[in-house]
């Protein structure tokens, strides 16, 4: 409209100048003319100062209309303004100031006839700090955005400037397509951009502007093959398309070296800005405070102005006045000694640094943060640039300083166009590096380095570029350089990303060097296996395959393995899968997707076996019913449909509702079904004929979750009111309303036995029921985001959580301990279900996936024992070989084949915790104790043979001959009972404090035993004589075993550590390190070749009996590991552990064999950048 009216105007103006030209011959001329004429001649001469007046008013008109003043718009008072040090941006043109002049004058330059691409291309100039960026961005932009110019958002160059010009083009066509699309485009050649522009201007006669901020990152970040084809890229649209223009603002001291780049042609007219005037600066200082009514001490704007003297005046004028605004506030008045606290124009800067600094609390706070900081910084030649630094490359000390200092406004953080989300951070400002003293020192001190890793980068940038072609790796000389570089750049804490990839890709044609990548991926690993299992998974895969099968990466695979509770990931579904449920013959996983479909699956394999479609409708709930012959979905389009499982074909649809579906749920006896609705209506059908039997009304907001109690009598619903009601399915009546969350109530699941009901909730939290008082039992936390549909475990033990943090929680109903979390989903985790076993668990998510997990995933062990409810303190092998005896907190002992790890005996319930269990080694008796003190020995058939009542007794063990039995006690005594009857034959004493685990020597003469005074003590066991007390240990002794030939022991200890001793002279031979946490069990392998150690770090550790060297990681369980047993033939290894279970371990484990399953676990490769980050060669599939 702006623009017609201009058109009109200017057509008005010409007709007034043709009038006022007419005028103007009449009034001069003298000579006669007819009468009627000569009336005009004598009106002539008014009309021509009417025109002129006319022709004035016209041009200032056309003026305002082409240079449009700023639109003057309120300023919330609560909103600061001033930006501190970033540059004013678009959005606080309300409160830019002082450069109204310039402003005009650009925006007349952009509209000014240009003949050439030289005179389409402005290029500001002006020192660090003058202004640039606010003028364009502040100044600029608004007024020609008024002219409804079409603007490119804002961009820098970088090291990537074609990169970025391709993320703000996708930008600016709304996100459509890609960065890399457009870039892809932009790369078939320099006259694609003008296509590019074409298609963003909204009509054929709007001009357009790109704007490219530190337009210097062409030479300071940006390789010379990237200048000349950006430059180029640039030339060929400024010279095809007159309606284009682009403003670029550039520090005036790097100018120079712009105009060195070869394209100086397009670079003619730089326009230089000057620094502001007083009285502009008082502008600035003055009337952004009067928009939120704060006001200044007299004199004070005049000392601010006077004070704003160095070459970062804006940005160190903008940092000071935001304090002093946080300082008093709007409406409040700055006082002179307000500014002086906050030191000035020049002081306020350094101040705040300083203050960050000594907030660390750190003794060498300012040391390492100087590190930190210098990794913001880079510098080419003499030129100091801001570096960007990706978040996810700091560690959790770096990341604490940069938070502190991002607090402090002194560096801000952004997510980068382009760079798939990744965050980074950068300095607010220059300003920074040359006004903080410490800083600018540090600069001027490790100037050499930063150079370094500048030109390492540039290389590394170009090896990129590249398609990582081999042709670019470093050799030879250039190779060593950049390794020293590297090294010394690491040392002073200066790492480089792109560096450390360049300089490893080369390294990597040293196949030795493909071992220590291996190493150092397996150690990775360890850190990552619990909260990234598949990558840790892929990492080892990666690590052993194409680097080097070294020690630390085969321990990397058993941890990951230990760790990937994933199953099996269910494919197909082309968008969010809402809901999955699992048929009660634990056969089929059943799921419902907002893609319009259902799908059943087979459980085992994932593999899918039908597809029900919903006529396209978002399908929001699916559930079999009891005989998993049928099944129900909800959706979006009021209606239930039933399904034959078998043949996949509509049974039925239930209908009645008045809005759209959220979730079905079928009756335990399989004869109703009840769904929930968006209209705060609860429906209930009967499933044979379809007929609604029930309308249940009560919430006050949207219903969703809906769950039948077991007792077919009570249906629980969840709703947007933040309630649960249970109701009674006979009457229809609410018999308990649920109150406490504060937020949605959307899943909803009852316990096992009906008493209590599980909730998920926006407030982040899941909470346990009891189901008829209404009282709350657990509130569970942990999740960083809504918590969903939570499921507890057939046996009502466990309670599954899904979240939207993308993960499972796993915790004990009895006391909110967490027992496992499951992560690889990469979004929103909807719904979690459990097999009818208990040992798997279903998912699905918003990643468009559903996924079957195990609950204890099956990692390097040949056999998994699971059953007990609590951990297991010791598993014992039998005589033959052939079952397994395994003792736990949960009061019970239980006997399990050792081929399978089912079931093989009875189960003896003993009310209290069992501490340890041992097979004789002839014929079927058990010997236990329990933490009341109870010892007994238990016959083949589990009676009992003996009771016997005490101190309790932590360790026992029978003699070789099995007629004799030691116990290990509280009292600190050990006692040699008779195998028969329980009679006490000798009581050994001479500990101090409590006595553990007890171990005969082969021959039975002698007997060990382990204590918490830090001792080992040896015994004849045919008089009771003490023979050696083993001293060394620096916390309790664990346990103890003996070597075959009986001439050293080994012990395990609190101190972290296993100890091997002779045992003739009770000397220490060797110290057995490496550990990471208290080592608690022991055992000797029978050919005595190898030492076999269990510990808190949840490892299982060989070594060699010869060089008491680690040999190999054979299994991590999920918890401590509790005892440690060798098989008769010493192939395998039995283990007992706080995770619940009892595991068995082939002592060389076959790695092939492992490594097939961990590739049954992973869903995905490696993508490029993961490769990079670790090292890794290019993946040969090209695979991502």
């Amino acid at each position: 409209m702006r623009h017609r009216l201009q058109v009109m105007l200017q057509i008005l103006l010409a007709l007034v100048a043709c009038l006022l030209g007419i005028a103007t011959n009449y009034a001069t001329n003298a000579d006669d003319v007819p009468w009627a004429l000569e009336i005009i001649r004598r009106g002539s001469v008014p009309a021509i100062g009417l025109l002129i007046l006319a022709m004035v008013i016209g041009q200032v008109v056309v003026y305002r209309l082409e240079n449009p003043a700023p639109e003057q718009t309120e300023w919330p008072s609560d909103r600061i303004p001033y930006p501190g040090l970033d540059a004013y941006s678009e959005e606080e043109a309300a409160v830019y100031f002082g450069r109204e002049t310039q402003a005009a004058e650009l925006t007349r330059r952009l509209h000014a006839p240009a003949p050439g691409p030289a005179d389409r291309f402005l290029l500001l100039t002006g020192p660090s700090g003058s202004g640039k960026s606010s003028l364009v961005r502040a100044g600029v932009l608004p007024r020609l955005r008024r002219r409804r110019w079409t603007i490119v958002p804002v961009f820098s160059p970088g090291a990537n400037p074609l990169h970025a010009l391709a993320a703000s083009l996708a930008v600016a066509g709304g996100g459509r397509e890609s960065a890399d699309a457009v870039l892809r485009r932009l790369r078939y050649g320099p006259e694609i951009l003008r296509g590019e522009l074409s298609r963003l201007r909204g009509g054929q006669f709007q001009r357009v502007l790109l704007v490219i901020d530190q337009f210097e990152e062409l030479v300071t970040l940006a390789s010379e093959r990237e200048q000349e084809q950006f430059i180029e890229t640039l030339h060929a649209c400024l010279r095809q398309e007159p309606s284009v223009r682009v403003l670029a603002t550039c520090r005036v001291d790097l100018l120079g070296r712009l105009l060195g780049t070869g394209q100086a042609q397009l670079l003619q007219h730089p326009i230089a800005l000057g620094r502001l005037s007083k009285a502009q600066l008082a502008q600035v200082v003055q009337r952004p405070a009067a928009l939120v009514g704060m006001s200044f001490a007299p004199g004070l704007v005049e000392t601010i102005v006077d004070d704003t003297g160095t070459d970062d005046a804006l940005p160190l004028l903008g940092y000071l006045l935001q304090e002093l605004y946080f300082a008093c506030g709007p409406g409040g008045t700055v006082t002179e000694e307000a500014y002086r606290q906050l030191g000035g124009v020049a002081g306020a800067l350094a101040r705040q640094a300083d203050s960050t600094v000594a907030a660390l609390g750190t003794p060498d706070g300012i040391d390492f943060a100087l590190r930190v900081l210098l990794r913001f910084v880079t510098l080419e030649e003499r030129d100091l640039a801001r570096r960007p630094v990706r978040l996810s490359e700091l560690t959790a000390r770096e990341r604490y300083v940069v938070d502190a200092f991002i607090d402090a406004r002194l560096i801000r953080s952004s997510t980068v166009e382009g760079t798939a989300g990744d965050a980074y951070a950068e300095v607010t400002h220059e300003a920074l590096f040359r006004q903080w003293a410490p800083l600018r020192q540090e600069v001027e001190a490790r100037a050499e380095r930063l150079r370094e890793r500048a030109e390492l980068e540039r290389w590394a940038a170009d090896w990129e570029r590249s398609g990582h072609s081999a042709d670019y790796l470093l050799t030879g000389e250039r190779l060593a350089v950049a390794q020293r570089w590297l090294a010394a750049l690491e040392e002073v804490g200066q790492p480089s990303a792109p560096g450390r990839a360049l300089v490893g890709a080369s390294q990597r044609q040293d196949l030795a060097f493909l071992s220590r990548v291996s190493d150092g991926i397996g150690h990775q690993v360890l850190s990552m296996a619990e909260t990234e299992p598949e990558r840790a998974l892929l990492l080892s895969l990666a690590a052993l395959g194409e680097c080097a099968p070294t020690p630390a990466a085969r321990r990397g695979l058993v941890t990951a393995l230990a760790a990937g509770h994933a199953r099996v990931r269910l494919d197909g579904h082309a968008d969010t899968v809402r809901d999955i449920a699992w048929s009660a013959d634990g056969r089929l996983l059943a799921t419902a997707s907002r893609d319009g479909t259902a799908r059943l699956y087979d459980a085992e394999s994932g593999r899918q076996m039908s597809v029900l479609p919903c006529d396209g409708v978002m399908v929001e709930s699916v559930a079999f019913s009891p005989d998993a012959t049928r099944l129900a979905t909800a959706g979006r389009d009021q209606v239930v449909r039933v399904w034959d499982v078998a043949s996949g074909e509509p049974v039925r649809q239930l209908t009645g509702a008045e809005d759209i579906g959220r979730q079905v749920a079928w009756s335990p006896d399989g004869s109703r079904v009840a769904a929930t609705f968006k209209d705060q209506v609860v429906r209930v059908w009967e499933a044979a004929t379809g007929r609604l039997v029930q309308e249940l009304r009560g919430h006050t907001g949207d219903v969703w979750g809906v769950a039948w109690a077991p007792d077919n009598a009570r249906l629980a619903t969840a709703s947007h009111d933040r309630t649960v009601i249970v109701w009674d399915t006979a009457t229809g009546a609410a018999t308990a309303t649920l109150t406490g969350h504060t937020e949605f109530v959307e899943g909803i699941a009852w316990s096992p036995d009906g008493e209590c009901l599980a909730t998920g909730s926006g407030d982040h939290t899941a909470r346990v029921w009891d189901a008829r008082t209404g009282a709350l039992r657990l509130l569970l936390r942990g999740h960083s985001d809504y918590v969903w549909n939570p499921a507890f475990s057939p046996d009502g033990r466990l309670l599954a959580t899904p979240s939207s943090d993308r993960t499972v929680r796993i915790v004990r109903t009895g006391d909110a301990k967490v027992v496992a979390v499951l992560h690889g989903h990469t979004d929103t985790v909807w719904t979690v279900v459990w097999s009818p076993s208990g040992t798997q668990l279903a998912t699905a998510s918003t990643d468009g996936t559903g996924r079957v997990w195990d609950l204890q995933p099956q990692g390097a062990e040949s056999v998994l024992v699971q059953g007990h409810d609590g951990s297991v303190n010791q598993a014992a092998w039998s005589a033959d070989g052939a079952r397994l005896a395994t003792a736990s907190d949960d009061g019970t002992v239980r006997v399990w084949s050792a081929r399978d790890g089912m079931p093989a005996g009875p189960v003896t319930t003993l009310g209290e915790r069992v501490w340890s269990v041992a097979w004789a080694p002839h014929g079927d008796r058990l010997a236990l104790s329990t933490a009341d003190g109870l010892f007994r020995v238990l016959d083949g058939a589990g009676g009992t043979v003996f009771d016997l009542h005490g101190e309790p007794v932590e360790g026992c063990s029978w003699s070789p001959d099995a007629r004799r039995i030691a116990t290990g006690g509280h009292d600190g005594t050990v006692r040699i009972l008779s195998a028969v009857d329980g009679a006490e034959l000798r009581k050994l004493t001479g500990h101090q404090d409590w006595v553990g685990r007890v171990a005969w020597s082969p021959s039975g003469g002698h007997l060990a035993s382990s204590s918490d005074d830090r001792t080992c003590r040896l015994w004849d066991t045919s008089d009771g004589t003490q023979l050696t007390v083993l001293r060394g240990h620096g916390n309790y002794v664990e346990d103890v075993a003996w070597s075959p030939d009986e001439t050293r022991v080994a012990t395990v200890s609190g101190d972290w550590t296993a100890a091997v001793w002779d045992v003739a002279t009770g000397r220490r031979v060797d110290v057995l390190k490496g550990h990471e946490g208290r080592v608690r069990a022991v055992a000797w392998s029978p050919d005595g070749r190898h030492i076999a150690t269990g510990s808190d770090d949840r490892t299982i550790r060989l070594w060699s009996a010869a060089t008491l060297e680690e040999v190999a990681v054979v299994g991590v369980h999920r918890a401590k590991v509790a005892s440690v047993a060798w098989s008769r033939d010493g192939t395998l290894l039995l283990t007992a552990s706080a995770d619940g279970t009892a595991r068995v371990w082939p002592a060389e484990p076959d790695y092939d064999r492992l490594e097939a399953r961990a590739r049954g676990r992973v869903f995905r490769s490696l993508d490029s950048e993961e490769r990079r980050q670790y090292l890794l060669p290019p993946d040969p599939a090209g695979g991502q």
